[in-house]
């Protein structure tokens, strides 16, 4: 007979490590989602996982964090992949997941992307919706519209990579080093977009998977330069493209609309201990993925 596995309460929050990407994947099946395994690599390497594991074997959940700007004085933490297992569920095991999470995080400013059913859970922790807080997911075939006319846009080297932080770092408000420095490995292919003279103003990066083609991050100075770095990277993409678009960016959202794409599926970003995110929200387009930020 086995033994009875002692209560939630009883289990210790420790910090993951790559070792526990399979049992990740594992818990992501279980909760229904993708098991993505090259987006959990990421997280686990450029943020901090942590987790409660099973004593019959895996996790029974997870959350990561990603702290943004000076190591020893982050501005932001986004937490996000906050997952319990089927089994677990409805016994208060995430809150308690959650709650320690952020006693343990440096930074009093913390986000993270909810659906509406989760929202409850994360106004209990001092969460507030956003005043713009509305992230709509567009997925679809894209068609049409290949080079737009009057913008340069070129593929993106590893030689780029200074460039990128630095107008990165401008537009969000915070340093995202740790995530971006492993971006060229993580996409497929990233492209940017620059002045006359070189200047780079904008960039965005897709990475494919069997499902979708999923564009993001995607920052940039005009509406004209995100429209165009999105026709530069899925122009030839026969799988649908998956984009996750802030509320606010309607530009955007209806020219992606209009060559194919649908909304699929509604978050909202939540704050707690601040009133807003930093930078400049009109010229952030859309995050990575709603893991990150």
């Amino acid at each position: 007979m086995l033994p009875t596995p002692p209560p939630s309460a009883a289990l210790a929050l420790r910090r993951l490590t790559l070792h526990d990407l399979p049992h990740c994947l594992e818990l992501a099946e279980n909760r229904g989602w993708f098991p993505d395994r090259r987006l959990w690599t990421l997280l686990l390497t450029a943020g901090t996982g942590y987790g409660i594991d099973d004593p019959r074997g895996g996790l029974r959940a997870v959350c990561v964090s990603h702290r943004y700007g000076p190591e020893e004085r982050p501005g932001l933490t986004v937490l996000s992949m906050l997952l319990v297992s089927r089994d677990h569920a409805g016994q208060g095991l995430g809150r308690r997941l959650l709650s320690e999470v952020i006693a343990q995080e440096p930074v009093d400013a913390l986000a993270l992307y909810a659906s509406d059913e989760r929202a409850p859970l994360y106004e209990d922790l001092g969460f507030r919706t956003a005043a713009t807080g509305n992230v709509e997911t567009l997925e679809g075939h894209f068609t049409g519209a290949g080079a737009l006319p009057g913008v340069r846009v070129r593929r993106a080297t590893a030689g780029d990579l200074r460039a990128l932080l630095d107008v990165d770092r401008e537009i969000f408000g915070l340093d995202r080093t740790p995530l971006l420095a492993r971006l060229p490995a993580f996409a497929d292919r990233m492209s940017l977009a620059e002045d006359a003279e070189g200047q780079v103003l904008g960039f965005a990066a897709l990475r494919t998977e069997p499902h979708a083609a999923l564009l993001g991050p995607l920052v940039a100075r005009e509406p004209v330069l995100a429209r165009a770095l999105v026709a530069d990277l899925v122009h030839e993409v026969r799988t649908p493209v998956r984009i996750v678009v802030e509320n606010h960016q309607e530009e955007l959202r209806d020219w992606l609309t209009g060559h194919g794409l649908r909304s699929v599926f509604h978050s909202r970003l939540m704050l707690r201990g601040a009133p807003a995110l930093p930078g400049n929200r009109f010229q952030r387009y859309a995050p990575l993925s709603t893991a990150t930020g």
